[in-house]
């Protein structure tokens, strides 16, 4: 039984929350809207949905929770994690159902659009806890900052991403573990490594990472570190992470970033897939690295995985900052390779024509065209065919990614000579591949080229496992690590 105290409390919380959720737009049903009325409307439905959430958790009604939620998101109480709204609720129901009521209240929200189908929203909250009877207090509050994504779905606003930022404690913190208690809950184990959420600029555009940290380092001791990176058109959400959070237990800073035009970061045009961009971001995160105070600017290394390899090999080439290279599962194409993949020297002609007509049409009007980046049933996508990576939600296919493929990105894309820098590259390098990966003929004729030879790892599986097969990535983790180990272990 909830003492009444609690309930008029909840029933407050309740009336309170649903006045902010649904503030009065000043669009009526039937008018035309103008751009301004869109925005407008738009922002009560995104508030709508946040508010949602804080009261249905509130209120135990957890279908409401569900549906605010896209169907993988990105939590980050600490440390960023990819959970479907299932596994979201599994965690917040025992635990919060064990306290006698909650009262969480957002305000002083901030609302951005990146697009027409994408938000961020900055708000302050507050989260009072009631336990009856508990030792030490039967109150807890809880303040601090939500930082929030959300993404139009066909069924209104979702939200991709939230994260909490504590702030003041006041009452009795140990509620929770009581809580915790009486849930039948253990404490959730340490996580062996932590995270840093950073920001740094690349001609002129702010690019956010995560830095992740091992969790046994001592204060100010100075780690090796790379960059790990992904395959073409990713974020840092997907591929990258699960090798960043193996890296990092193994004593490395491992940071990942979204490039220009994708994920968090800022620029446009958004989804280009431009190797002379996405290498010049990759220089301003050696730079990063290099002045980071966690970090020992003698020991850095480059991590690429399927396109983002010839990439790293770029800058590892030129930039005598990088004393390490590991390139895993490489996508490596020069002109006749990336014949032998679209469709002969036609078929290369015609997406180039493609993407300059996209590009002219960008420069004069602004407008992006952009395709799916992968799809079953539209043949002009980037990738087209049955590749359940990027379609399973459960897997790559995360609302953060986006599906899109800038049009004006073929010709870049197409005519990028990813094996031109091997005779250049002369820092120590790893490659584990497998002859069912992508093109395994590239790799071959990258290590060919190289001044000196490197150590190459012939492994099991399609291309594909070596984005989320545990097992290969677990593996191809440890190659990593033992080469970034070797080649990184003093000046």
């Amino acid at each position: 039984m909830i003492p009444t105290g609690a309930r008029v409390a909840i029933a407050a919380a309740a009336m309170a929350l649903t006045a902010c959720a649904n503030p009065t737009s000043a669009v009526q049903p039937g008018a035309q809207e103008n751009p301004m009325q869109n925005a407008t409307r738009d922002r009560a439905a995104i508030l709508e949905t946040l508010h949602n959430v804080a009261r249905g958790a509130d209120l135990r009604q957890w279908d409401t929770v569900r549906s605010a939620f896209a169907g993988r998101v990105v939590l980050d109480y600490g440390v960023p994690e990819l959970l479907t709204p299932e596994e979201i609720v599994a965690r917040w129901q025992p635990l919060l159902s064990a306290f006698d009521s909650t009262q969480h209240v957002i305000r002083d929200e901030q609302v951005s659009f990146v697009g027409p189908d994408l938000a961020r929203v900055r708000s302050r909250f507050q989260a009072a806890h009631h336990l009856a009877g508990a030792a030490g207090g039967e109150l807890w509050s809880l303040d601090g900052g939500y930082e929030h994504e959300l993404a139009r779905a066909a069924s209104g606003w979702k939200v991709t991403r939230m994260r909490m930022i504590p702030g003041a404690s006041t009452g009795n913190a140990a509620l929770l573990e009581r809580a915790r208690e009486r849930a039948g809950l253990a404490a959730p184990p340490a996580p062996d490594y932590r995270v840093e959420h950073v920001r740094f600029s690349s001609q002129g555009a702010e690019l956010v990472g995560v830095l992740h940290l091992p969790a046994r380092a001592g204060e100010g001791e100075r780690l090796p570190a790379v960059a790990v990176l992904g395959s073409w058109t990713t974020v840092k959400e997907q591929m990258p992470s699960l090798y960043a959070q193996r890296l990092a237990p193994a004593g490395f800073a491992a940071l990942t970033f979204d490039f220009r035009g994708f994920g968090e970061s800022e620029g446009t045009p958004r989804h280009e897939e431009s190797p002379a961009r996405k290498i010049e971001d990759l220089r301003a995160a050696v730079a990063f690295l290099s002045a980071h105070p966690a970090v020992d600017a003698g020991r850095l290394g480059l991590v690429g995985v399927c396109a983002s390899s010839g990439y790293i090999a770029a800058e590892a080439a030129d930039d005598p900052r990088v004393r390490s290279v590991v390139m895993i599962a490489p996508w490596l194409h020069d002109a006749a390779l990336a014949a032998s993949v679209y469709g002969g020297p036609e078929g290369v002609a015609d997406r180039v024509r493609k993407g300059r007509e996209a590009r002219a049409r960008f420069e004069s009007t602004g407008e992006v065209s952009a395709v799916p980046a992968v799809s079953t049933t539209d043949a002009s996508a980037a990738m087209f065919g049955p590749f359940d990576y990027y379609l399973d939600v459960r897997r790559g296919g995360i609302p953060q990614w986006g599906n899109r493929f800038a049009v004006m990105s073929w010709p870049g894309w197409l005519e990028f000579d990813a094996l031109a820098s091997a005779p250049r590259l002369r820092a120590p390098t790893l490659i584990v591949h497998s002859e069912e990966g992508a093109i395994p003929d590239g790799a071959k004729r990258f290590a060919a080229a190289m001044p000196v030879a490197p150590r190459v790892v012939w492994m099991a599986g399609t291309q594909f496992h070596f984005y989320d097969d545990p097992a290969t990535v677990d593996r191809a983790s440890q190659e990593a690590a033992a080469h970034l180990r070797a080649t990184l272990s003093g000046r």
